[in-house]
């Protein structure tokens, strides 16, 4: 993995620069980590969360989660290689202490052809 990278981003295109379906991709990813609230909710683990960035699906990863669960850090690696998904760095370690557990994104942030995945 990236040093000094908290997270990556998960897109929802493909290496090809298809629009990965469906839809709600993100959600399905995202809740197989999670767990249902007492009101019935899906309660996402604070390691895996789905975003939109710039109108696009996408799932932010927290890289420490290999360390805490490396089985569903794999899951993960697997899923996004089976569909051939983009993906990018996201906030660094510095970014993630300043602002938090919840990314914000800016547009021009690092180009998904460029991750070192």
């Amino acid at each position: 993995m990236l040093s000094g990278v908290a997270e990556f981003v998960i897109h929802g295109i493909t290496v090809d620069g298809e629009v990965f379906q469906p839809q709600d991709w993100a959600q399905q990813l995202c809740n197989k980590l999670g767990t249902t609230a007492t009101d019935g909710r899906p309660r996402y683990s604070s390691y895996v969360r789905p975003v939109m960035v710039d109108g696009m699906v996408c799932v932010v990863v927290r890289v420490s989660l290999e360390t805490v669960d490396e089985k569903a850090f794999l899951m993960i690696k697997q899923f996004v290689a089976e569909n051939r998904l983009q993906v990018r760095a996201g906030r660094g370690s510095r970014d993630a202490e300043v602002t938090g557990k919840h990314p914000v994104f800016d547009p021009e942030r690092r180009s998904p052809k460029n991750n070192n995945w």
